[in-house]
Formats: structure tokens, sequence, C-alpha cells
């Protein structure tokens, strides 16, 4: 068992390292695209592209509205990185654990709410601008009903270590 235990954490460890790395060639590629070729690469949807190349639009407004989307995947970055720590660090089951996949959900559901506020809000805008049909409002029902999931799981096993600790005091 201990051996199992030691080869997780090595693995969990290697895989922050991983996370690390590849996290921070991404966000430099998008530092790079903003910087030197003034495009946003973050943001999903044909009428922000459009907006942002518009002279009828600000792009200062435009990159104000983003950078919720980019804080948000910085956050769910950390929360992975310091889940990971605490495994390599042997905590599997670790109050702290639990803070973390709530962390990780929560803000993964608040991204995908704010995603599609921002897509329906810029179609909208861009309808105003140059009246076109392109006012959609997508939900993607499917993700967060799998987030929703995730959370419940975190919740159960989060419960599912309280009664066995108090198991473990009344033994």
């Amino acid at each position: 068992m201990v051996k199992s235990t030691d080869k997780i954490q090595r693995w969990c460890g290697t895989f922050r390292a991983a996370v690390l790395g590849i996290s921070g060639i991404v966000f430099s590629f998008l530092a790079y695209q903003l910087a030197i070729n003034g495009q946003v690469r973050y943001v999903e949807g044909e009428s922000f592209d459009l907006l942002w190349q518009s002279e009828q639009a600000s792009n200062g407004v435009l990159f104000g509205l983003s950078v919720p989307l980019l804080a948000g995947m910085l956050l769910n970055v950390y929360w992975i990185i310091r889940l990971l720590k605490l495994f390599s660090n042997g905590q599997f089951f670790h109050h702290s654990c639990y803070i973390c996949y709530q962390g990780f959900i929560w803000t993964k559901i608040a991204l995908v709410l704010y995603s599609s506020g921002l897509t329906f809000s810029l179609d909208y805008w861009y309808h105003t601008l140059y009246h076109s049909n392109q006012v959609v409002l997508k939900i993607p029902f499917g993700e967060l009903m799998t987030l929703g999931l995730f959370a419940v799981v975190a919740y159960l096993l989060k419960a599912a270590k309280e009664i066995e600790d108090e198991n473990k005091e009344f033994i």
C-alpha cells in the first residue's frame, strides 16, 4: 500500500509540473497574440471577432468583457495545481481537497454561465450595430449537468470521509 501511495504522489507531482508547464505555454501564447497580433484568442464566438475588427466597437470594452474569462481560466489552473500539490503530499481526502474540488467546479460553472451571457450580449451588440440575425442564447445544458454531478460526487466523497473518520473514532 505504501508503494502505491508513493507512486501516486510522484505521479501527481509530475502531473502538477506538466500542468504548470502547459499552462505557462498557453498563457504565453495568449499574451503574445494580444500584445503582438492584437487578437484575443480565448473568447469563442464569431461576434466577438467581428466586433473586435469593427471600427464602431471599442476594443478596450471588449477586452474588459473578456477579462473574467481569462481570470476564470487562471483560477481553474490554480485549483488544479493546489489539488495536485495536496495529492503529491499524500493528502488525498483532506478537507482542503474538497475545497479545491468545489472551487474548481463552481469556477467552471461560473465560466460556462458567463460565457453564455457574454456570447448572447455580443451577438445582440453586433445585431444592433449591423442588423444581423445572429442573436442566440446558447446554454450548454449537458456541461452544466456534468458539473452539477461532479459537485454531488465531491460532496458524497466528503460525507463518506466524515463517516469513515467517525467510525474510526468509535472503534
